[in-house]
């Protein structure tokens, strides 16, 4: 088990906040300009969804930011590199196996604690929702180190490139649990796979500018406890060259923009630090040397 693991009833926490962020793209679908559709959403999210959305500081922008460049990012990378096994730790009430176009013979995992799952499924089978890819769930939990080798059970080769996204997670976890899940996702990632997710900057906790988000994800029983402050060099001690941007730049390139709504010609790397980051890497031929 990794150390500093996290208690149940923080492990449910987590796993609740998936029907906020199902919520916050239900209300994006419904936009004449949505930057995507998700039918299944508001089902997904029901009542528990709704009432925390309309606790967010900036109507769930900084999830329909991240989900939008995730959404880019998967297809661009699939189509371009022919990736055909994606693995998505902590995969919440996600829908992009439904609701992404994909070539037939990508087969993608979805990982997430079993209750979840399971609701997931009896809410997606009962709109008789048909992926468009091959879909895999892997009942785990991410902060045992067993679960790679559930993975490896479901199917998937590490031996072959493949693309993960851990997308809404880094930020709940402790720092160490954080590198350990990275770690062992690299162990089970060939050379020229790819990798997304979103994180931030210890800056983002203490800043006035923050105060209120960071408060009131304390309060919820979800506290913003793991930060990267260098994405960039971290993956590259685990063999990845990565590529980051803030939610803010792409709200902004989006027309949504997000909290704490720094004016676009205020953003300095300094202020950006106060935004997520949206992380992107892909995995080197060769390991970096241990010294």
């Amino acid at each position: 088990m990794v150390e500093h693991s996290l208690t149940p009833t923080q492990k449910a926490s987590i796993g609740h906040t998936a029907y906020m962020t199902a919520a916050a793209r239900a209300h994006e679908s419904q936009r004449p300009d949505c930057l995507f559709h998700d039918p299944w959403a508001a089902k997904l999210a029901g009542a528990e969804g709704e009432r925390r959305f309309h606790q967010l500081e900036d109507a769930g922008g900084s999830i329909i930011v991240r989900t939008r460049f995730f959404d880019e990012f998967l297809q661009r990378t699939v189509n371009q590199w022919s990736i055909r096994q994606i693995v998505m730790p902590a995969c919440g009430l996600d829908t992009r196996a439904f609701r992404l176009s994909w070539p037939a013979d990508t087969v993608l995992f979805e990982l997430d604690q079993p209750d979840l799952l399971r609701y997931k499924e009896g809410i997606l089978q009962a709109q008789r929702a048909q992926p468009g890819c091959q879909r895999r769930l892997v009942a785990v939990d991410l902060i045992e180190d067993s679960w790679p080798t559930c993975l490896l059970e479901a199917g998937y080769d590490p031996s072959r490139p493949s693309l993960w996204l851990i997308e809404g997670l880094l930020f709940y976890l402790p720092h160490k649990a954080i590198l350990q899940l990275l770690e062992l996702m690299s162990s089970l990632s060939a050379p020229h796979s790819w990798l997304a997710f979103d994180a931030i900057h210890s800056a983002m906790t203490t800043s006035p500018l923050t105060q209120q988000r960071i408060e009131r994800v304390a309060r919820l029983g979800v506290p913003w406890i793991g930060t990267i402050d260098d994405p960039v060099a971290l993956l590259a001690s685990l063999g990845w060259q990565a590529t980051v941007t803030s939610s803010a730049r792409k709200g902004y390139e989006y027309n949504r923009p997000v909290y704490p709504f720094i004016a676009r010609d205020q953003l300095t790397p300094d202020m950006e630090r106060l935004y997520h980051w949206l992380v992107t890497a892909v995995r080197q031929s060769q390991a970096p040397q241990q010294e």
